[in-house]
């Protein structure tokens, strides 16, 4: 697993300013900056160009930035909403239905501008290897628990937390019927009913 998050700024050392600017920034890119500098952007968000360089040195990094931030929240949800469930496998499939949500409406926008950039892969693959894990672990507890048959849960951990990024790739989205988080659940839905030997009670 890797332990470089990204290229960008850590986020404890944000100030509110700071997240403040990356959510208006996240706003910012749905009507498009292809064309735009870092003085453009500071000016189209009433900021001093000075504030955006104190969040990313450039206007690549800076969209990075703002992406690790929302794959972040995304994660801390995912784990906040578990924690009441006594299900092994019933925390897994809102574990994941939660974690799909990295390829929704909220971050398509950036995915063509992603996949070009330096640095987004590792970050991505941060994510990605940390939501592996945590599958990992829940499959395992699934199993200690019975609920499932004994398996190699790191084999469908890597299955389970590769499906959302596989769907998301530019060159894969076209041809699907339903969007990328949308065919996620799907799969994963079936994915997990699979796997249960009996009900899932929460």
């Amino acid at each position: 697993m890797k332990t470089q998050r990204s290229i960008n700024k850590n986020s404890s050392d944000l100030t509110d300013k700071h997240v403040q600017v990356m959510e208006d920034f996240e706003q910012l890119l749905e009507s498009g900056i292809a064309n735009q500098t870092m003085s453009d952007i500071a000016s189209r968000l009433k900021v001093s160009l000075r504030t955006l360089y104190e969040i990313a040195p450039s206007k690549e990094d800076l969209i990075v930035s703002t992406m690790d931030r929302i794959l972040t929240n995304i994660a801390i949800q995912a784990v906040s909403s578990i924690q009441n469930i006594s299900s092994p496998l019933a925390k897994l499939r809102k574990y994941t239905e939660i974690g799909n949500e990295a390829v929704g409406p909220r971050t398509q926008k950036f995915e063509t501008d992603l996949w070009k950039i330096k640095g987004a892969k590792e970050m991505i693959d941060y994510h990605q290897d940390a939501y592996i894990n945590h599958i990992k672990k829940l499959l395992d507890e699934a199993q200690q628990k019975k609920e499932i048959e004994h398996l190699d849960t790191q084999a469908v951990a890597l299955i389970l937390g590769g499906i959302a990024r596989e769907y998301s790739n530019p060159n894969n989205m076209d041809q699907l019927k339903q969007s990328p988080e949308a065919s996620s659940n799907m799969l994963t839905d079936l994915i997990i009913k699979g796997l249960a030997k009996g009900n899932i009670n929460e």
